[in-house]
């Protein structure tokens, strides 16, 4: 039977428990640093491993270029290497990493991105009967979302769904890899059963991959966001809500998608 290799929450080391929220963050101070070059602008969106960060310089910075950043923040200054994930007109979204994420508390620590795409289940291991069922001929299985911790799937094929059975999947998000998910809870539905998974194994090098999916989907939904906010105020609408990447969204990703320009769309990605 197969190990479960889920970690316990993050903590502040200085304190034994969760630092300030992350939104002490918002409208800080920071400074962006490279070699033979500083600039200073303000932090105006930060969720799980993105910060973004608007100054007129952001031109100056390449994708994919490590940088210093230094915020000043109501909570204390925060000192960092990070990496340039993307940019746009006046912003830059860098990399926060694990080390600086651990002192705050976040709701959007690990941040949920909807996809369509098909898995296969290469087999089920039954729970109460403790019996692993392969399948010769894999069926195959709708992604509804995913995240580093869960897989959400729907199911229109006859299989022994329970929770605490597992499924051994294969998927194929730009790179093809295997991992095993547990369910935690289902619903029947019209389109048929939508079953909630968590993770219990993945081997790292595909845990950088699915991290490096999930980096660049949710940078393309905040950057949609953050384009139809301001179509919205050019138009004088009223009634935006704050982008939330774990709220539902009409658009799902699609991997097979030509990568936008502000994207570091690299899959080998490892932070």
């Amino acid at each position: 039977m197969p190990l479960s290799n889920t970690s316990p929450s993050p903590r502040n080391s200085s304190t034994g428990s969760m630092g300030y929220d992350v939104s002490v963050l918002m409208d800080s101070k920071a400074v962006v640093e490279k070699k033979g070059f500083v600039s200073t602008g303000t932090l105006t969106y930060v969720a799980g491993e993105l910060l973004e960060i608007e100054f007129p310089q952001y031109d100056q910075f390449m994708l994919g270029e490590k940088v210093k950043v230094m915020i000043y923040a109501k909570g204390g200054i925060y000192v960092f290497e990070s990496t340039v994930l993307a940019k746009d007109q006046g912003a830059l979204v860098v990399l926060n990493p694990p080390e600086n994420r651990r002192k705050f508390q976040d709701k959007r620590q690990d941040p949920r991105v909807p996809v369509r795409e098909q898995a296969r289940v290469l087999s089920l291991y039954e729970h109460a009967r403790k019996v692993e069922r392969k399948f010769p001929d894999p069926p195959t299985v709708l992604l509804d979302n995913i995240s580093m911790s869960g897989i959400g799937l729907l199911f229109n094929i006859d299989l022994p769904l329970q929770t605490r059975n597992q499924l051994h999947l294969e998927l194929d998000l730009g790179n093809r890899f295997e991992c095993r998910t547990e369910i935690v809870h289902l619903q029947r539905t019209e389109e048929g059963t939508r079953c909630g998974t968590r993770i219990i194994e993945l081997k790292d090098d595909h845990a950088n991959w699915l991290r490096s999916y999930i980096l660049r989907s949710q940078i393309e939904a905040y950057y949609r966001e953050k384009s139809e906010k301001l179509r919205k105020e050019m138009l004088g609408e009223e009634g935006e809500t704050e982008f939330d990447i774990q709220a539902e969204q009409t658009e799902p990703v699609k991997t097979d998608r030509a990568p936008q320009t502000y994207l570091f769309n690299d899959s080998r990605y490892e932070g």
